[in-house]
This record gives structure tokens, C-alpha cells and sequence, in this order.
């Protein structure tokens, strides 16, 4: 098995829509039995403004809300926000390290200060780059974009700008991915039901713009990140 399966980062400036776009990618593998783990992020906004999260279990459809802006003595405070125990625990089940036979493709929307300041999805992160593991996407902010290869020793990450992306592009480089991790494996491929309808709907809101950039932009960026940076 490859402990170099490679990892998609999606990447983009806060408000640019990278989960939006990760939907959309998702959206045209998973009704080709791609076996996908991990969890997606939705925020959610009040009175104009980014107010909180919901946690979605890729490998179940099963959602829990994450943080609020509201103070709770409970939850744990991250910056403005303060995560609930039970998205922490819920998260943190989906993200553990998968089973490479089982699975195709692991997800962690998103990766940012919280976890480089060792909280939130950090610990999971550790281990899911500690063992062989399948196929990754992981989307970041752009400013945090070398510090989070960096922290997590990302060899030649497949960096996805969504300012000059692809969607079908994306997916389809997802999808080579996919066939190159299956074919290093030894059992057969079992299919396994997806979620809903064999499709992740992709919210509305930026949907039109992570449709893809100019026809002549790069569909993806390919960085190597080494000692010489």
C-alpha cells in the first residue's frame, strides 16, 4: 500500500466558496461508488454574518451541528466560535484513520487555525498521515496554505485554487487517484450505497462561480513543496 496516496488541497480566500466547490466535486465521484470518508463543513450565516457549522459523516449522510457563535459553557471556545462536545465527538469518529481496503477517498473540510494550533481536527490529522491512507482531499484557506503542508509534511500536495479551478477537472483528477489507490489493492471492489439520491447537492449559494474558471486557466495547480520551498 502507498503512504503516498496523493492529497487534493482546495484552497481559496475566505468566503471563496472551497466547500461549495468540494460539494461539487464530490457531487461527480460518489455515483461512481467511490467509498468516501471523512466529513464536509456548511456554514451557516445570521443577520449576515458567519454564525456556525454543521458537521456532515460522509460515510453515513449523518449530521450534527459543530459551533456557534453563541457562548455555551459546555463547548469549547475557539477563537469567536464555541464547538459543541458532541460535533467534537461525532467529527472526530468519522475522521478516524480508515480502513485503506474499505475506503477510496478521505475528507476533511476544513483545515485551519484551530488545528494548527493543535485543537479541533488536529490530532486526527496526525494519525490520518501517520498510516498508508487512500486518496485525500483536504481544503484550507489560501493564507495557511504552507504553513498546514508544512505541519503535516504534505509530499507534492495537488493544490486546487478555486479562483482558476475546474470542477470536472478536479473530479476527474480525483477519479485518476481513485483508480490508481484500487488497482494497488489486493481485494475487489464492493460497491457500497452512497448518499441520497447518488448525489451530494451543491448549495446554491456559489454554485455558479466553483463551476470552474476561465477555459483557459489552469484546471489545477501542482506545487512541490521541498527544502528548497
Amino acid at each position: 500500500m502507498s503512504r503516498r496516496a496523493p492529497v487534493f488541497i482546495i484552497t481559496g480566500g475566505q468566503g471563496q466558496c472551497k466547500t461549495t466547490f468540494l460539494h461539487l466535486v464530490l457531487g461527480l465521484t460518489v455515483g461512481l461508488n467511490v467509498r468516501v470518508r471523512g466529513v464536509i463543513s456548511p456554514g451557516y450565516v445570521r443577520d449576515g454574518r458567519r454564525s456556525g457549522f454543521t458537521l456532515v459523516d460522509l460515510a453515513t449522510g449523518e449530521h450534527e451541528e459543530l459551533s456557534s457563535i453563541d457562548p455555551d459553557p459546555r463547548c469549547e471556545a475557539h477563537g469567536r466560535f464555541y464547538f459543541r462536545p458532541e460535533g467534537l465527538a461525532f467529527g472526530r469518529r468519522a475522521l478516524a484513520p480508515p480502513d485503506p481496503r474499505e475506503t477510496d477517498l478521505m475528507v476533511v473540510d476544513e483545515v485551519g487555525r484551530f488545528e494548527l494550533q493543535g485543537g479541533v481536527w488536529a490530532e486526527q490529522l496526525d494519525r490520518l498521515v501517520a498510516h498508508p491512507h487512500p486518496p485525500m482531499i483536504w481544503t484550507v484557506r489560501r493564507r495557511l496554505l504552507h504553513t498546514v503542508v508544512e505541519r503535516w509534511n504534505i509530499q507534492n500536495p495537488v493544490v486546487v485554487d478555486v479562483g482558476t479551478a475546474s470542477v470536472m477537472a478536479t473530479a476527474e483528477a480525483v477519479m485518476d487517484a481513485v483508480w490508481e489507490w484500487r488497482e494497488a489493492q489486493t481485494f475487489s471492489v464492493v460497491p457500497t450505497p452512497s448518499l441520497p439520491g447518488d448525489r451530494i447537492a451543491a448549495p446554491a449559494l456559489c454554485a455558479d462561480a466553483a463551476a470552474g474558471g476561465s477555459p483557459g486557466a489552469p484546471a489545477i495547480l501542482r506545487r512541490r513543496y521541498g527544502p528548497e520551498g
